[in-house]
């Protein structure tokens, strides 16, 4: 099993047999014996799967933002002045750009494994 030694530093910069003696493998992969081996010593090669957000938290972090709430302080500023249609504008443009971007972030997490 490789060292936590080799598991650090400037793997860029190794020449590429150096790499692989360091990681005890070689050019054509492991053997299948060598890779049960790291299986059951270091358990399946994957990320933990992260926890989901509903799309309702989603929707309400994306308002989390200095602008955003300048933007919601000018509304309610222009409400309390009952510039309805002003005030109805900006908070108009706010829910639609916010919309538009948690369409985004769902759609990138569809394309994550998991």
């Amino acid at each position: 099993m490789p060292s936590e030694r080799v598991l650090h530093g400037d793997w860029h910069s190794l020449e590429p047999c150096v790499a692989l003696q360091r990681l005890d493998t070689s050019n054509d992969g492991l053997s299948a014996a060598r890779a049960a081996q790291r299986l059951a010593e270091q358990g399946p090669n994957h990320l933990p799967e992260r926890k989901r957000q509903s799309s309702f938290v989603r929707f309400l972090r994306q308002f989390h933002n200095v602008l955003i709430y300048v933007l919601l302080g000018a509304a309610l500023v222009t409400a309390l002045l009952q510039h309805w249609l002003d005030a109805g504008v900006i908070l108009g443009v706010v829910v639609i750009k916010r919309l538009s971007q948690s369409k985004g972030v769902s759609s990138s997490e569809n394309l994550s494994p998991g």
